[in-house]
């Protein structure tokens, strides 16, 4: 799922584990540079229209932006719940139409999808343990084409000063899907090369969290509107997770328990310290 397959995964819950190769290349430029980088690697790469998810997410939007500059051809995809999320989509598509893109919308029943048993069959099969992921990958089957997720900039988390790499094994499970069920593409773009990580690392606000030079910052969770509006101009905007209207059904507990039973085996954690993490990436 990622270039080359610099990143890699082991084990399971305690045992768990995040296996890392070196980048191969001669010369690191910005974070958008490499962004835009690897944008051009999937579109040379890429089986079929390429397809960028769109959850209305500045992680999302900050791809599609990406794709956009780099001058790669492109479509926006959209999942539906059956109108139980439009308080989350409402922004993809008000962007999708300020800037003359039709996206294609697939739409996934999560009450049939839970009843029907589905939705435990791929949570058992990928391993997954986060009840809001199991849609978004029913979703993915839809698409026709390279499909790809923008989950989350590289994670560093501040510990009492100390600033660490983290993954986590339940976010992940997105891989074991792609795998598992023949999805082209991938779902990590935000660290689809190693040289993004480490352009990442390089941001000057980046560099200022992981120096504490900005107090009461906990990760940069917090801070990516600023970092990513280094790049593009962003609208602040609260994101949901678009579960909250459903989180008023009966069908709602349902499926928690069904991931919740998961959590034991497959809720592991794997941390680096961010020196740790530049040395595993850097090219001898």
């Amino acid at each position: 799922m990622s270039y080359l397959n610099y990143i890699t995964f082991s084990g399971h819950g305690s045992e768990w584990a995040v296996h890392l190769k070196r980048s191969t290349s001669n010369s690191l430029g910005s974070w958008k540079a490499e962004c835009i980088r690897a944008a051009q690697i999937i579109s040379k790469e890429a089986s079929g229209p390429i397809i960028l998810l769109f959850s209305g997410g500045l992680d999302s939007e900050f791809m599609i932006r990406v794709f956009t500059e780099a001058a790669v051809e492109f479509k926006v995809g959209i999942i539906d719940y059956n109108g139980w999320n439009t308080h989350d989509t409402k922004y993809a598509y008000e962007y999708c139409n300020h800037h003359n893109i039709n996206p294609i919308t697939v739409s996934v029943d999560i009450e049939k999808l839970i009843s029907s048993g589905e939705f435990e069959d791929i949570a058992v099969n990928v391993k997954c343990c986060a009840h809001q992921m199991i849609p978004v990958m029913k979703g993915l089957t839809l698409f026709d084409g390279t499909v790809i997720m923008a989950n989350g900039e590289p994670y560093f988390k501040n510990y009492e000063g100390n600033w660490v790499w983290q993954e986590t094994e339940k976010v992940n499970a997105y891989n074991n899907f792609y795998s598992n069920y023949n999805i082209n593409g991938t779902p990590d773009f935000l660290r689809y090369t190693p040289e993004m990580v480490l352009a990442f690392t390089n941001d000057s606000l980046v560099k200022d969290l992981v120096a504490n030079k900005l107090p009461g910052k906990l990760s940069t969770r917090t801070s990516k509107i600023k970092i990513y509006s280094d790049s593009f101009n962003f609208i602040p905007r609260e994101k949901y997770t678009g579960w909250e209207k459903i989180q008023e059904t009966s069908w709602h507990e349902k499926a928690l328990n069904i991931t919740s039973s998961l959590q034991e085996n497959y809720n592991g954690v794997f941390e680096l310290s961010i020196d740790e993490l530049i040395n595993c990436l850097t090219r001898l």
